[in-house]
């Protein structure tokens, strides 16, 4: 059985909590290892922290996106957490892309995506332009994870139309860039503002110093 403190720390290892304190993995080569490494008790670890984050953004995106045949990116999509809650609300054309493998061979046995591919975000993706009707990524924005670049990827990969749906810790907003890259974005031409949720506790159980925002664009 998984203690409680086990839990946490590893937790802690990836993300770290509180303010600005830096998780202990950063180096990118380190953090895909240690994904791999936890990938069959993520879900359990995140489950016991009453994770709320994936549900809160889907239901986000299907307030804008109802055809269950648009085909949909899951970006940093982990063990398939998000996947789950897009199959719920009735999308059955997904994509999962992640930086471990270790973690995409969880997220296939749930049985949710059409498509499974590795790829890191801040990096140029493989997919065409234009690829996707709407993209999602929850939980990829945070201390020591994905750069506020990635951003330009997912625009350029989801239609006109289209919506990209992604959840920020507000603490990390401004200290990352993100609040740069997304105004600049947005004086491009490339993308409006459609939504920006209130502040939430994604983990409410376990990390009540962690908050979300959802945000949703739309592309241009």
């Amino acid at each position: 059985m998984t203690s409680e403190k086990a839990r946490f720390e590893r937790f802690q290892k990836v993300y770290g909590s509180k303010g600005n304190e830096q998780p202990k993995t950063t180096d990118d080569d380190e953090l895909t290892t240690t994904y791999d490494d936890w990938a069959t008790e993520y879900d359990a670890d995140l489950e016991s922290f009453g994770f709320i984050g994936p549900r809160t953004a889907v239901d986000t995106l299907a307030k804008y996106v109802s055809d269950p045949e648009a085909k949909l990116l899951d970006a940093g999509a982990g063990t398939g957490m998000v996947g789950q809650e897009l199959a719920r609300v009735g999308f059955k054309r997904i994509t999962a892309l992640d930086l471990s493998a270790g973690m995409l061979m969880v997220a296939n046995e749930k049985l949710v995506y059409e498509e499974l591919v590795v790829g890191e975000l801040g990096k140029p993706l493989s997919f065409e332009s234009d690829t996707f009707d709407s993209t999602t990524c929850v939980g990829t924005f945070t201390i020591g994870h994905a750069p506020p670049e990635s951003l330009d990827e997912l625009v350029r990969v989801t239609k006109p139309g289209g919506y990209v749906v992604f959840t920020i810790r507000p603490d990390h907003y401004t200290e990352a860039g993100f609040d740069v890259k997304q105004n600049a974005l947005e004086e491009a031409g490339k993308w409006e503002l459609a939504e920006r949720s209130e502040p939430f506790l994604p983990l409410p159980n376990g990390e009540p110093d962690i908050w979300y925002n959802v945000w949703a664009y739309r592309v241009l």
